[in-house]
């Protein structure tokens, strides 16, 4: 049986930024990415640009794009879709460096854009605790978003000029997002075990979060 979740990948438009020039809509997402994403902006209220790790994988050419069918703009196609990135990021980056600081970044260019924020949004929700169990973070993007920066939330920080999900290894600062209060505290539970089962955190930290999930109990 063919694998539905692979199918719905266009394995033919995987690319990496570098090489991406002649694909219109990949251009679109990448200046926002470097023109957004990976400068400095002062609402986010903290030092830095608005994602740390960008700059540094752009260097590198380690962010990858590639394409997926989502016609009908059904959630089945969100998590279908959204199987396959979990795959194919291991695939493309199986060296723990690379790994840690690799993207990859999924478009949509059939989804309609009417339904693009539900199943953007309704996508990563049913999605997420599957990345963050196999060490990694999905990142949700529209041009519609109303998710704020953890540190302003008069800044949506999410919205982008072109439906699509992202996909990085979690990294120490997503305590910061797994741990939110507007997440029932069992799910918190169980994203703060992952969190500790792929990071390597000192002693103190990692005390520090057991204590959390303790409290969470």
């Amino acid at each position: 049986m063919i694998d539905r979740s692979v199918q719905l990948l266009v394995r033919e438009s995987l690319t990496s930024a570098a090489r991406s020039e002649n694909i219109s809509i990949y251009q679109e997402a990448l200046s926002w990415v470097e023109g957004f994403v990976a400068q400095r902006d002062p609402r986010i209220n903290r030092a830095g640009p608005v994602c740390p790790r960008v700059g540094s994988a752009l260097r590198a050419d380690q962010i990858w794009l590639i394409s997926a069918h989502a016609p009908g703009g059904r959630l089945e196609e969100a998590r279908s879709a959204g199987r396959a990135l979990i795959d194919l990021f291991h695939e493309l980056f199986p060296e723990p460096r690379a790994f840690r600081a690799g993207a990859l970044l999924c478009l949509f260019p059939d989804l309609p854009a009417d339904l693009a924020a539900g199943f953007i949004d309704e996508g990563h929700r049913l999605l997420r605790m599957e990345f963050v169990s196999r060490g990694l973070m999905l990142g949700e993007f529209h041009p519609d978003s109303r998710v704020a920066s953890v540190h302003n939330p008069d800044f949506l920080v999410m919205r982008s000029p072109v439906p699509m999900f992202a996909v990085r290894a979690l990294s120490p600062h997503d305590l910061l997002f797994l741990d939110n209060p507007a997440t029932p505290p069992h799910i918190r539970i169980e994203y703060l075990t992952w969190y500790l089962h792929y990071l390597d955190l000192g002693d103190t930290p990692r005390r520090r979060v057991e204590r959390r999930i303790q409290e969470l109990r």
